[in-house]
């Protein structure tokens, strides 16, 4: 599948509006032989639910995930009003 301008809309699209994954943080790049989602998310669950989804939305379309993780940590200190 060639990744035009009315794929790229598409993809877009889903990413920003289905309610599966609403979001505004993941890009992707066109590559030789499909696309790459990139970004971060704050889980492993999240990364592989929204490859998932854009793999089923375009089946014919190879997509390489290299979405990463966000490295979220408790507070070291506490902080004082």
């Amino acid at each position: 599948m060639v990744v035009d301008q009315h794929i790229e809309g598409e993809l877009q699209h889903l990413l920003a509006e289905d309610e599966r994954i609403t979001e505004q943080g993941i890009r992707f790049v066109r590559t030789e032989s499909g696309i790459a989602l990139v970004g971060e998310v704050e889980s492993a669950e999240r990364r592989d639910l929204i490859c998932q989804v854009v793999a089923e939305a375009f089946p014919g379309l190879p997509v390489n995930c290299n979405i990463g993780l966000t490295r979220v940590h408790e507070p070291e200190e506490v902080e004082e009003l």
